[in-house]
C-alpha cells in the first residue's frame, strides 16, 4: 500500500514519457516567420496582430500539446481575449481547447483523490500500529521427574506466551499518523506547484485594450495515434477578423 501510494503520488501530477513528438508551425501568405526563445514563432498581421508558437518544439506524447498565442489590440476598441476565442481542428476534425478554469478544477481533482489515497494508507497503517504491542512466542518443554516409585519420568510439552507493550503500540501511532501527513503534505505541495504554474502562464479572460498585448500558454487534448503525422489547424478570432495558423505534428522517435 505504501510503495502503491508513493507511485501514485508521483505520477498523479505528471505524466509519462513514451514517445518524443515536435510541433512545427510554417508560415502561410501574408504571415511572417520569427524565432522567440529559440523557437520558430509565426505572425499574422491584420488589424490586430497574433503571434502563435509552440511551447515547446519537442515535446513527450504523456503530456498535451501547448502553444503560446500573443495578441496585439490593433483596432479602436477593446477586446475581451481567452481560450473562447481559439478553435483547434487536427486533420480538420474539431480538437479540445482546455480553459484555465478546466485545468484548474482538474488539479483539484487529482489533489483530492491523492488526499484520499493519502487517508486510506493512514488507515492500513494505523490498523498496523494497533497490532504493533502485541508479540506471541510459542516452543515445547521436557519435564524430568521420579514417581511414587521411585521410576524416572519424562514428559513433553508445547506453551504459547503472548506479551503486549503499549509503548510499541504508541511509537507505531506516531511513526503511521507522521507518515500520513507527510503524504498529505506532498500531494498538496504538488497540487500548489501545479495551480501556481496554471495561474503564471495559462491564458485566462482578459480585456485587451487597443495598442495593449496579451498572451499565455493554450492547452489542448492529446492527439490520438501518434505513429501518424498530423496537420493541426489553429483559428483565433478577434472581433470580425480570423487568423488562422497550420502546425504539423511529427513524431521523431521509435
Amino acid at each position: 500500500m505504501k510503495r502503491l501510494l508513493l507511485v501514485f503520488i508521483t505520477v498523479l501530477f505528471l505524466h509519462g514519457c513514451a514517445s518524443s513528438l515536435k510541433l512545427d508551425p510554417y508560415a502561410l501568405d501574408g504571415q511572417k516567420e520569427i524565432y522567440q526563445e529559440g523557437v520558430e514563432s509565426i505572425i499574422s498581421p491584420k488589424k490586430s496582430l497574433v503571434a502563435i508558437r509552440p511551447a515547446e518544439s519537442i515535446y513527450s506524447s504523456g503530456n498535451r500539446p501547448k502553444i503560446v498565442i500573443t495578441v496585439l489590440n490593433g483596432t479602436d476598441e477593446p477586446f475581451n481575449f481567452s481560450t473562447e476565442n481559439v478553435q483547434v481542428f487536427v486533420d480538420d476534425n474539431p480538437h479540445k481547447v482546455f480553459t484555465y478554469d478546466e485545468l484548474v478544477a482538474e488539479v483539484k481533482r487529482q489533489q483530492a483523490f491523492g488526499a484520499f489515497m493519502a487517508a486510506l494508507n493512514g488507515i492500513s497503517q494505523s490498523m498496523n500500529a494497533a497490532n504493533a504491542g502485541h508479540a506471541y512466542s510459542s516452543g515445547s518443554i521436557n519435564t524430568y521427574a521420579y514417581d511414587n516409585y521411585g521410576n524416572s519420568v519424562y514428559g513433553y510439552g508445547t506453551y504459547t506466551e503472548h506479551t503486549y507493550d503499549p509503548m510499541a503500540v504508541q511509537q507505531a501511532q506516531a511513526a503511521a499518523s507522521a507518515q500520513t501527513i507527510a503524504y498529505m503534505q506532498l500531494v498538496n505541495n504538488q497540487a500548489e506547484q501545479s495551480l501556481s504554474s496554471l495561474k503564471t502562464m495559462m491564458l485566462k479572460k482578459t480585456t485587451v485594450f487597443p495598442q495593449a498585448w496579451h498572451g499565455g500558454y493554450v492547452a489542448m487534448e492529446k492527439i490520438p495515434d501518434i505513429s501518424q503525422n498530423h496537420t493541426i489547424k489553429v483559428v483565433v478570432s478577434i472581433l470580425d477578423e480570423k487568423h488562422t495558423f497550420l502546425l504539423n505534428q511529427l513524431k521523431i522517435d521509435n
